[in-house]
């Protein structure tokens, strides 16, 4: 048959073949992240009919015949590291790699890897793969039982991720802890200066998750004084519902020494006490004494006791110093006082007496904020009244704009709204200078990193290189990179091991060699007895050395002498063998090291009395012992090693390079540092570029500001303000500080009732309304000047007089500085044996507790206590309006408290970690999908469904966060396949071309036998 038939036959195999592939590329061009395969051809086996021969002196060399007999299969190779297109699902479980890592799923069996990343979440909670069920594979979140941190630990065993599952359907409440109480108290405020008070509602959680409501009345005390009183007034559930006196009985401001647990109160109800039944219609209440237990129903101690009457109707019932601490003495507490009794059971006591005082009050005096000037002429007073309007700084650096009070601003006629950034100057206060800044952002350039923490900003360039190794291997395979960063191991210590010595790697990135060494030694044999073929006969010591002469058992004509010390040569070799029995392969060995001065020696030792003979060598051999050394990372600063099971990753810092300087600071400064290039260029400028940008003030004023996000370049532009004194407005200068001050003059008669007084004219002689009396008939004043020239207004109390002092354990009294409006601190009422019976604590500027059950065991509390912020609250003129509120959660907006939190969603980061959000605003860490790399990813064995296996040609997986390998999960989006229809559609013709032209070799060669055939007939 002729050779061309079978050629051609393999030519259509090999052509079908490719057409196979070609075919199952067309057939997955829609399969999800399929990866497309080529095939290339290799020549078949040849048929040589001459060798080839070389040239002569007469005829040149022939080459070989050789006739080939078709083609084959060479490879069919996957395009396994081409990215296919992406494909948008909006499945929040559809994800797709970008990079050449595998997601790996367990088939039940074993960890397979696929690039197919359409997941569900079964009925267990479990990611699993959409067509078989296979469980993804990744790391659980772990919380720290101590720090409450959640952590995945990407070093340990991999793992099915249950994302869903009955511990982490919900996030558990939390009580408030923090709450704030913010805005203005305006003194003109009807709602605060009237009896009912105005007020604010804060909302919070207890521990089991439930909202609640606290109400707090605001109350004006001393307009004088600046003090207003605040109390807790009820707390109602999320329905409205209060939660009654019982438990409202154990809530108090303060903390027991504070509220006056320790230290008891007259006229508030002592500890442990609350009415259990308030009726007004009767006028009575009842009052029990808690057990600590919400649930039980306490006992009632005393009932109907009035809630209204005197002093001595309480005390007839025995109560009044049971419940209230008070003693009727005739000093602080009389018969004839009266009460009357709020629902919490608080005490308002009131005395009664007759006054005829008159009383004499005088100008007050100057102080730094204010002062009075009083004048009279006839009947007519005149009152001239200079406050101070703000101060100011008159030193070099000035002020900031946010300092100007906005009285001040009305007086120089500075506009509002300018930036918080703007400073201003003046140096006699007549006039004002205000310097905007202007500020340019500049974002961190790429390949740079900006971190700012506590003033400090570190900026980074360069980026950390990642070097892989074996984790075991031959020592001269060890890359010369990773040799580097074990600086003890230098290159004489490297050459100088043998080619055969090995490494291996700790966990620590510890470097162990091993390797053997062979010495020279000097061994001795035991002892060898005569052989039983000879018998001893005699020992010559004249002869030097001295000989011994054995003779045949069985033949004594057969003699031996041999010299009893000796070399062992090639003479005395075969001698020695054929007596002792030693055979030449043994006495050979003994040989191997002798060289022309060195050879092996023996001694013989005789017992002339037994005639027993025996002899040992002495020669000279090789031993090889196994020994190891180690080496330490040197830079443990800049360099670390991640080992694992089969490969060691090291991640080198030292390409680093990193800036430390102020977050702040003025341009100047920042020009003037030794790396100034280095860190402008972080922000994608250069020294004549940042001094560019500033352009409206000096440069010593340009200032910066390094942020997490970028640079910030600020400019200065003067504008010039002049103090209006026309308006009365007038500035003094007292060291650096400017004082600028208001005066206005008011007339008034100079006798006339108290109620026809001004506010004014009150002021000016320090007249509060505890001073006199508004009811008929009226209190009277007279205006005169003393022989001092100095003025006076008597007060005639002309009526009765009922002083009222109520009692709450629930309240606390705001201060304020009369100067600037500011909070000055709370403080408490304190019983301290006045004639009111009660003072005040030291004032405080601490968070005031909201103290829940104080009197309950904790563990049958289910409210934590709050910390209330009142720092930030203030006392201006706000048009007669306040703004006080309250608000859960400290001035950050943490401990704010939540109720249990439902699970909304899951979500998958670009690093593969699956975190869970819930309703109550929390998110939770659950897990992170593992992905796992290949030093030959086309190695790779398909499995069908998208899968692949592992082979000895792949390479073991390295398993890691996606990330570490450069690469990302997105969401929503699939890989889709990388088939090439335009490039399969070329190779199909190019396949069918090739399929017809070997199919005509067939019919070709089918002519050929036919004639061959034809021949004979």
């Amino acid at each position: 048959m002729l050779r061309s038939m079978y050629s051609g036959v393999a030519g259509l195999k090999t052509h079908q073949t490719k057409m196979d592939v070609i075919g199952n590329n067309i057939a997955n061009v829609n399969t999800t992240s399929f990866k497309s395969q080529s095939i290339s051809f290799a020549d078949l086996m040849y048929q040589t009919t001459q060798h080839a021969s070389g040239s002569t002196e007469t005829t040149g060399g022939v080459n070989a015949r050789q006739i080939g007999l078709g083609a084959q299969s060479a490879s069919i190779a996957t395009a396994i590291e081409t990215q296919g297109a992406t494909q948008t699902t909006n499945n929040p479980y559809d994800l797709m790699i970008s990079g050449d890592a595998f997601f790996i799923v367990n088939d039940g069996t074993q960890n397979v890897y696929t690039r197919d990343g359409s997941f569900y979440v079964d009925g267990n909670g479990n990611l699993a793969t959409q067509s078989d069920g296979y469980y993804i594979m990744g790391w659980m979140a772990v919380t720290d039982e101590d720090t409450g941190v959640t952590s995945i630990n990407t070093n340990g065993g991999l793992t099915k991720l249950q994302i869903i599952s009955d511990e982490t359907s919900t996030f558990p409440p939390e009580g408030t802890s923090q709450a704030v109480v913010s805005g203005n108290i305006d003194a003109k405020d009807t709602n605060i200066t009237s009896s009912a008070g105005k007020t604010i509602a804060l909302e919070f959680y207890d521990n089991l998750g439930y909202l609640y409501t606290a109400e707090f009345t605001i109350k004006d005390v001393d307009d004088a004084e600046n003090t207003y009183t605040m109390t807790l007034t009820d707390i109602m559930d999320s329905d409205g519902v209060s939660v009654g006196a019982e438990q409202l009985a154990m809530v108090h401001l303060g903390n027991d020494n504070q509220a006056g647990v320790t230290n008891q109160v007259p006229g508030v109800l002592k500890s442990g006490y609350y009415v259990n039944n308030y009726s007004a219609a009767k006028g009575t209440a009842d009052f029990a004494i808690t057990d600590s237990d919400v649930n039980t129903t306490d006992t009632t101690m005393f009932s109907a006791v009035p809630t209204s009457g005197k002093l001595s109707d309480l005390d007839d019932a025995g109560v009044l110093n049971d419940l209230y601490n008070i003693v009727i003495d005739d000093v602080n507490f009389y018969d004839n006082d009266t009460y009357t009794m709020d629902h919490l059971g608080n005490l308002t006591i009131s005395h009664t007496g007759t006054t005829s005082l008159t009383t004499k009050k005088g100008v007050v005096n100057d102080t730094n904020t204010s002062s009075y000037k009083v004048s009279v002429s006839g009947a007519v007073a005149t009152i001239n009244y200079t406050t101070s309007t703000g101060t100011l700084t008159s030193d070099v650096d000035g002020g900031k704009y946010t300092g100007i009070s906005s009285a001040l601003k009305t007086a120089y006629a500075i506009p509002t709204g300018l930036s918080s950034s703007t400073t201003y100057h003046t140096t006699d206060g007549n006039s004002l200078t205000l310097t905007v800044p202007s500020t340019t952002s500049l974002g961190v350039a790429s390949g740079y990193e900006a971190v700012v923490t506590s003033g400090t900003a570190v900026v980074t360039s360069g980026a950390a290189i990642k070097n892989t190794t074996p984790v075991k291997g031959n020592l001269k395979n060890l890359p010369e990179t990773i040799r580097g960063y074990y600086k003890d191991l230098t290159e004489d210590k490297y050459n100088a091991y043998p080619d055969t010595a090995t490494y291996s790697l700790s966990s620590d990135g510890t470097l162990t060699v091993t390797y053997s060494e062979t010495n020279e030694v000097t061994k001795t044999t035991d002892a060898v007895s005569l052989s039983n073929a000879y018998v001893y006969s005699s020992v010559d010591d004249t002869d030097n050395p001295t000989t011994v002469t054995v003779v045949g058992a069985s033949d004594s004509s057969i003699t031996h002498t041999l010299a009893l010390n000796g070399k062992l040569d090639n003479t005395t070799q075969a001698l020695l063998a054929a007596c002792f029995g030693i055979s030449d392969e043994t006495l050979s060995s003994y040989r191997t090291k002798e060289d022309s001065t060195y050879a092996p020696t023996y001694a013989i030792e005789v017992d002339t009395t037994t005639g027993k003979m025996s002899i040992k060598f002495t020669y000279k051999a090789d031993e090889t012992e196994s020994k190891t050394d180690t080496y330490s990372i040197t830079d443990t600063t800049n360099i670390s090693a991640s080992v694992g099971k089969e490969t060691a990753v090291y991640t080198d810092k030292s390409g680093i390079s990193t800036y430390t300087l102020n977050s702040t600071g003025s341009l100047a400064d920042l020009m003037a540092n030794t790396d100034a290039d280095a860190i402008l260029a972080a922000f994608g400028i250069d020294k004549t570029k940042a001094a560019n940008y500033i352009s409206k003030s000096s440069y010593s004023q340009s200032s910066y500001v390094i942020s997490n996000s970028g640079l910030q370049l600020t400019s200065y532009e003067d504008s010039e303000y002049t103090l209006d004194t026309g308006s009365g407005y007038s500035a003094s200068v007292a060291g650096t500080t400017v004082t600028v001050s208001l005066t206005t003059s008011e007339e008034v008669n100079t006798s006339g009732n108290m109620t026809e007084l001004s506010s004014l004219v009150k002021n000016a002689f320090g007249i509060s309304s505890a001073d006199y009396d508004t009811s008929e008939p009226l209190d009277t004043y007279t205006i005169e000047m003393d022989a001092n020239g100095e003025a006076n207004l008597t007060i005639t109390d002309n009526s009765y007089k009922t002083i009222a002092t109520e009692y709450n354990r629930n309240e606390m009294t705001l201060n304020y500085d009369h100067a600037n409006g500011s909070y000055t601190g709370a403080t408490f009422k304190q019983a301290d044996g006045t004639e009111n019976g009660i003072g005040y604590s030291t004032i405080t500027t601490d968070k005031i507790v909201l103290n829940f059950n104080p009197d309950m065991d904790d563990t049958v509390n289910p409210w934590t206590d709050v910390y209330l912020d009142l720092s930030t609250t203030t006392n201006y003129n706000s048009s007669g309006t306040s703004t006080l509120q309250a608000s859960k959660g400290d001035l950050a907006g943490n401990n704010t408290g939540r109720m249990m939190g439902a699970m909304t969603g899951i979500s998958i980061s670009k690093d593969g970690k699956i975190s869970a959000s819930y309703s109550n605003g929390q998110t939770l860490l659950l897990g992170q999908i593992a992905s796992a790399t290949f030093a030959n990813a086309s190695g790779l064995e398909k499995a069908g469904n998208n899968l692949y296996t592992a082979t000895l040609n792949s390479g073991d997986p390295v398993v890691q966060d996606i990330t570490v390998g450069g690469g990302s999960i997105s969401t929503g989006v699939l890989e889709m396949s990388n088939v090439d229809l335009s490039n399969e559609f070329t190779n199909m013709i190019t396949a069918q071309r090739g399929f017809q032209a070997n199919s005509r070799i067939i019919t070709v060669s089918d002519t050929l036998l036919e004639e061959l055939t034809n021949l004979k007939r």
